[in-house]
């Protein structure tokens, strides 16, 4: 009978072979090598039930030594099926025969996993590894087997440092496991068990980071670069690529635009967004595969949804082919490469246009995903490379805020802290944000500052003792008392009272608190952060210039530190921020939830396909509409115009108006204007309201408070423009002067700057040259260093220069990295000039309004600061080599320079003394310095 048996199988016969077999089994003669081979004959051929009850009858009738194996096998069959009950039964059987049989234990595991009893799956695994022998031919295999599932689970179980332990078991045993080792990084960051990327037998730090998953790289990396990478790596590595894409490119015909949701989370952090949509416009769909937990929250969201549709059963193809069903105009993904993601749904391209909302701030690496909403500061030009998709900007932020989700009252100061185990007296410093975004440099900056803050603490939000107890090792080994560290307790979300308890957010860096930046601002909690490279570590400068706080963005440590400092021991200032946050709340962009959904649906018509696109810029044209053809030639460079819009002799805004339409004639084809209002009522919002609804072009910040400076800097974090013009508040400027001076850049590849008279008001000053001039850029920065500022500023006024955004960094006044902000305009002519030649336009082609904020008179100090700033911009070129390249020239100067400031200290010294104290240090600094590079040979 076995030979024909063998005969049935090799000739392919399934229904010969499983007769012959059954018959055999009932006998109690069929092979066990038999019973596997029809058994999965059976199962390819789509008979698994067939194989199942083979097995049952081969066990009744059987007598062998194996048969924990037959029990083993009929498990994995019944779990297959789904029999869950019979999968178990078999599983114990076999490890009855065999008690040592670690193949059964991994299966009764993942049964209990799957039947959602993790303890018991975990219990079940270590109990295999107690009994493992480690001698056994494949026991490091298991193991592997064991201990990654133990570190899956007890993760899920929040268990993280048995995750952990249980993980570095796995890549001691083989650290060739790029997904297990990018898990084991997660979890030291999530732990705070620094440093993160402690090195392994067979693993050392560079190796480590190359397996950091996407999300984790984020917090790991301020390298927009190796960021890309890992998002690329991530993609390449979990979504499966080369299907044919499910919607047509050409979109479909729809009245309104069929915007889809795509999130895990029922889209709670955009809640307030989808109620707002203008359903004459869009209908919204929400595809969500989270749990449903019937709270209020979720209520909300379902009901502001035209279609809610559950997806959380679904594979990726099946969501894909449903999305694809309803004819989605627009997909936007809401979660991107965080854990719990399926990307796989967008690599199928089941809609024509899909567009990353960055509750993910990175790229997605994904081909299927086309754009990626943005806004200037968070995701500026120069960091575009380092995204697949291409950035959809919106005029003042990407981030949504829930106006409905209020703090309430502030709460009585001492019994709320009481309440949250704070101090009665002393600074709170806090920061709310997951522990995986907390990096050793952001730490030791805090602890530095807690040093020079004497009786403040710093509230931290910590979800388990090791994490608690980590960072309490982290701050002794910094010299900083465990005490001066508190821990708030977790929340699902964020509460807002509490919030209101603390004195200041301090923000993190790489990875921004995102959420909980948003959260503390809305609860009226100043914010401070640092912006970086990355998206990451920018999206909380996007909040605070979207919030009217701008001056709460640094852009270094020492900056960052110092400020914390400051505002710590300044209450005044401090409760004057927190006020001005309070009154932002009725006007800011970022509060203003309404005012971002039709930006965001202007966003969306613009980069629809399909014949809503078509009939949407064809009918019911604007006001702006031919104002925006007229500067919207995409073919030309984008030119921004920055307007920092202040209090003016006028009064009633008659002057910012001059200007701005003065800006609105340029002809150069392509254009935005910014403009930042700093001023302390609504007058000049009020004058030139009608133009903001009329121009397209124009974008309105209203920051009351700011400086001049921190103004125009604010100006500059908003706009999108390769090219930068300053239109000071009152100015004149002439129709053809962005057209005039473009020329230069477009023609002249070699051209570094480009500056042009602005005439006075009463005539009596002439152009710095007779006629249009080219200097070379080395031989103008030179006479820039050595001769008296005073005779160079109206050369580099900003008012005077159109400028190349990439050569002006994070603001205005800088130069090679650091801030100049006595002689702002030296520094950018500076920067500009090392990469070409300068050009002056003799011709004016700006007129300085009478009422022109004035210079401010100089005083000691002005002079000091000024003396000082000089001094560093000659130390930074002679550096560079890039001015002054004559040593002897240079010495020359530098000892003039010093000469000068000893006159200055020694003729004003009793004037300079009761202010000089900040600018000792720097003063010794300078001198040193300076003394050193004078007696150099």
């Amino acid at each position: 009978m076995s030979a024909q048996l063998n005969a049935a199988i090799a000739a392919g016969n399934v229904a010969e072979a499983a007769t012959l077999a059954f018959a055999q089994a009932g006998l109690g003669v069929l092979p066990i090598t038999e019973l596997i081979g029809i058994a999965g004959l059976l199962t390819a051929r789509g008979k698994p039930e067939q194989a199942v009850a083979l097995y049952q009858l081969w066990i009744r009738h059987a007598d062998t030594p194996l048969m924990h194996a037959a029990w083993y096998n009929l498990a994995v069959l019944q779990m297959q099926g789904g029999d869950e009950r019979g999968a178990e039964n078999a599983y114990r059987r076999a490890l009855e025969i065999q008690p040592r049989f670690t193949e059964a234990y991994l299966g009764l595991g993942a049964l209990m996993e799957r039947r959602r009893s993790p303890e018991e799956a975990l219990d079940t695994w270590h109990e295999a590894l107690d009994l493992l022998d480690p001698n056994a031919a494949n026991a490091g295999k298991l193991q592997i087997q064991l201990f990654n599932n133990i570190g899956r689970v007890a993760d899920g179980l929040q268990r993280r440092h048995e995750a952990e332990e249980a993980l570095t078991h796995s890549l001691q045993l083989d650290p060739r496991q790029p997904l297990v080792a990018a898990h084991w990084l997660r979890l030291r960051q999530q732990q705070c068990a620094w440093p993160v990327l402690a090195p392994l037998p067979g693993l050392d730090e560079e190796q480590l980071l190359a397996t950091a998953s996407a999300p984790a790289t984020l917090s790991a990396s301020d390298d927009p670069a190796v960021q890309l990478a890992a998002a690329r790596r991530h993609v390449a590595t979990h979504v499966a690529r080369g299907a044919a894409p499910l919607a047509d490119a050409a979109g479909y015909t729809h009245r309104k635009l069929r915007i889809g949701y795509l999130s895990p989370d029922s889209f709670a952090h955009t809640a307030e967004l989808y109620a707002l949509h203008d359903r004459s416009l869009v209908e919204v769909y929400g595809f969500c595969w989270d749990e449903e937990d019937n709270s209020a929250l979720r209520l909300r969201i379902v009901q502001g949804l035209d279609h809610h549709l559950r997806i959380a059963g679904s594979t990726d193809l099946q969501a894909a082919q449903l999305i694809r069903a309803h004819e989605i105009d627009i997909l936007v993904d809401l979660h991107g490469l965080h854990a719990g993601g399926r990307p796989g749904i967008l690599a199928l391209r089941p809609a024509p246009m899909q567009i990353a909302w960055p509750g993910y701030p990175g790229t997605t690496a994904l081909d299927g995903v086309d754009h990626v909403l943005a806004d200037a500061y968070a995701l500026p030009q120069e960091l575009a490379p380092y995204f697949s998709e291409q950035p959809l900007y919106l005029p003042d932020t990407f981030q949504i805020v829930d106006r409905q989700r209020k703090p309430g009252r502030r709460p009585a100061r001492a019994r709320a802290r009481a309440a949250c185990g704070l101090p009665d007296q002393g600074f709170v410093f806090c920061c709310f944000s997951d522990g995986h975004k907390l990096a050793p440099p952001q730490f030791a900056s805090w602890m530095r500052i807690l040093q020079r803050v004497p009786d403040s603490v710093l509230w931290l939000a910590a979800d388990s003792e090791q994490v608690r107890d980590n960072l309490r090792v982290a701050a002794l080994r910094h010299g900083v008392s465990s005490d001066r560290l508190r821990f708030a307790e977790p929340q699902p979300q964020l509460d807002l009272r509490r919030c209101q308890v603390a004195d200041l957010f301090l923000d993190t860096l790489p990875f921004n608190a995102a959420d909980q930046a948003c959260d503390a601002l809305q609860a009226g909690l100043p914010l401070l952060t640092r912006s970086g490279r990355g998206y990451a570590s920018r999206t909380s400068g996007s909040l605070l210039h979207a919030a009217g706080l701008p001056e709460l963005v640094t852009h270094s440590r020492q900056e960052y530190e110092d400020a914390a400092v400051r505002l710590a021991c300044a209450p005044a200032q401090l409760t004057a921020l927190r006020r001005r946050l309070s009154n932002q709340r009725k006007t800011a962009a970022l509060f203003d939830t309404p005012r971002f959904v039709r930006h965001l649906e202007q966003a969306y018509l613009r980069v629809a396909r399909g014949t809503l696109e078509r009939n949407s810029n064809s009918n019911g044209a604007s006001d702006g509409a031919a104002d925006r053809s007229r500067h919207h030639d995409t073919s030309l460079p984008l030119a921004s115009i920055l307007i920092a819009a202040h209090d003016d002799a006028d009064g009633d805004g008659t002057s910012l108006e001059r200007t701005l339409h003065s800006a609105l004639a340029q002809s150069w084809g392509h254009t935005e204007i910014v403009i930042c209002d700093s001023s302390g009522g609504d007058a000049l919002r009020a004058r030139i309201a009608p133009l903001l609804k009329r121009h397209p072009q124009l974008r309105y910040s209203r920051a009351p408070g700011l400086s001049p400076a921190a103004c125009l800097d604010h100006c500059l974090a908003l706009s999108l423009g390769e090219y930068i013009a300053v239109a000071p508040h009152g100015d004149a400027l002439h129709p053809e002067k962005l057209a005039r001076m473009m020329h230069f850049y477009i023609n002249f590849p070699n051209v570094g700057l480009v500056g042009s008279w602005r005439r006075p008001p009463d005539g009596n000053e002439q152009p710095l040259f007779g006629a249009d001039t080219v200097v070379d850029g080395a031989a103008l920065g030179s006479l820039l260093l050595s001769s008296d500022p005073a005779a160079t500023a109206t050369l580099c006024e900003p008012g005077t220069l159109l400028l190349r955004r990439s050569i002006l960094g994070a603001g205005f006044g800088r130069y090679l990295g650091r801030h100049y902000p006595s002689l702002p305009g030296i520094a950018i002519a500076l920067s500009a000039l090392a990469s070409g030649s300068g050009v002056y336009l003799a011709e004016p082609l700006s007129e300085r309004h009478a009422h022109s904020a004035p210079a401010a008179a100089q005083s000691e100090l002005g002079a000091l600061a000024r003396a000082l700033d000089g001094l560093h911009l000659l130390y930074a070129a002679h550096a560079q080599h890039a001015f002054l390249t004559d040593a002897d020239a240079f010495k020359q100067i530098l000892a003039s320079r010093l000469a000068a400031l000893g006159a200055l200290l020694t003729s004003r010294h009793a004037a300079l003394a009761p202010g000089a104290g900040p600018h000792l240090d720097a003063l010794h600094d300078v001198l040193r310095q300076g003394y050193q590079l004078l007696l150099s040979t």
